[in-house]
């Protein structure tokens, strides 16, 4: 009996010894940390910046504008300047527009542009004082744009008076329309 009992703890022990043996590798222990090789996990940051419009990237680098690339971009695309009745008279809101368009014009991307501004009015007055009102419209953009270092000779004035308007209707809403100037570039 007692004997019995001792093959059992024998086996018990060997089979104890045997399950030890298998959670090694090539005879080494892994609960020894000092063999184990250190691991190295490297973070790879990649920033991107998106691609500005060469049109956007001249006026940012130009350095006479502060705005974020979206606003100039959307001031770029302003081209359209509205004027009260039987006024010549830029708006406060023009400026900043014009002087992103100034600053593009004079930039080496911008700097062999010509532009041509047109005069517009609404229907109300005589053909003669219409086409002299969209003259005075051009001017004033043009003059602005030479205030800020646009070369005289790169811009052409053209007034069309009543003669092209942008909404055909006889009201109110559309003769507040019809009263602009417009750049075009070339």
């Amino acid at each position: 009996m007692q004997r019995a009992n001792f093959v059992k703890v024998a086996a018990a022990a060997a089979t104890a010894l045997w399950l030890v043996g298998c959670t090694t590798t090539g005879g080494e222990s892994t609960s020894d940390v000092s063999t184990m090789e250190p691991v190295v996990k490297e973070e790879v940051i990649v920033e991107t910046q998106p691609v500005l419009d060469p049109s956007v990237q001249a006026v940012v680098d130009s350095g006479k504008i502060s705005a974020t690339p979206e606003q100039i971009g959307a001031l770029l695309n302003h081209n359209e300047y509205q004027f009260g009745f039987d006024s010549s008279r830029l708006e406060d809101r023009d400026y900043k527009a014009l002087d992103v368009q100034a600053a593009y014009l004079n930039s080496s991307e911008g700097r062999n542009k010509q532009i041509v501004i047109e005069g517009h009015t609404d229907e109300r007055g005589t053909r003669t004082y219409n086409l002299a009102l969209g003259e005075r419209r051009a001017s004033a953009v043009k003059n602005y744009l030479v205030s800020k270092g646009v070369a005289e000779g790169r811009i052409e004035v053209i007034s069309f008076g009543f003669e092209k308007p942008l909404d055909p209707a006889h009201n109110d809403s559309a003769w507040t329309k019809n009263r602009r100037a417009v750049i075009v570039m070339n």
